[in-house]
């Protein structure tokens, strides 16, 4: 094997390199599970930041949350250090064994790779707490769009607007809420705290003002074009 053999070939023009620095970001994310870049389609690593701390009267929740493809996590803070790829089926929630300690907080990276040419698939479950038995199910196609065709400035990543959804429709069934299996009564999941809410419906903001723009910015009687 040459070095030729061992060349990385430089960078193509529609996914051109970008640097950031993740304490940055964590300042500035809406959202946990926050993508550090904008290459969501096939053959992306899609590096995300979450962050979270405790506080008086913090209620994370927890759930299980299905992946076809690995994750990889890397820790800061509590618990700091640790790295490790985590199962295809994981339990989420916070690393803290008291959430309401208000000196407790978390950075995580957590990495995934979209596959290229295959469907990718997610599942959100959200569990009792007096049982830890399923309560609600929402499965999606997470499948990433192809790479230069249909690649949108305003595509979001979908484990987080999924996730919204998801857990909107499950608190909003109050049968999800009472545990068949045991008779709990669980509260609603706090998905506020996650920032979901606010990505998914910033991101439809974006995206409208976006087309707008493009739309005022076209001299009459033209097809809008362009990028902003």
């Amino acid at each position: 094997m040459t070095n030729r053999d061992l060349a990385i070939p430089p960078p193509s023009a529609d996914r051109p390199p970008r640097k950031v620095n993740l304490f940055e970001a964590a300042k500035n994310s809406a959202t946990t599970l926050a993508p550090l870049f904008p290459y969501l389609d096939e053959g992306s690593i899609v590096p995300c930041v979450t962050v979270q701390r405790g506080g008086e009267g913090r209620r994370y929740g927890r759930f299980q949350h299905l992946n076809t493809v690995d994750e990889v996590i890397m820790m800061f803070g509590t618990p700091g250090g640790l790295i490790f790829v985590g199962p295809k089926l994981h339990p989420v929630s916070t690393p803290f064994d008291d959430p309401e300690y208000p000196f407790d907080a978390t950075i995580a990276l957590i990495t995934q790779r979209q596959l290229i040419g295959k469907p990718q698939r997610e599942e959100y479950r959200f569990l009792c707490d007096g049982c830890d038995r399923r309560l609600s199910v929402t499965a999606f196609d997470a499948t990433p769009p192809k790479r230069g065709t249909d690649r949108s400035p305003d595509d979001l990543f979908p484990t987080l607007v999924e996730g919204y959804r998801a857990a909107k429709a499950h608190n909003a069934d109050e049968a999800n809420l009472r545990c068949r299996h045991c008779g709990h009564l669980n509260e609603r999941f706090p998905f506020e705290l996650w920032g979901w809410d606010v990505y998914a419906e910033q991101g439809a903001v974006a995206a409208r003002i976006r087309a707008a723009t493009i739309a005022a910015a076209s001299p009459p009687g033209s097809e809008p074009g362009g990028e902003v």
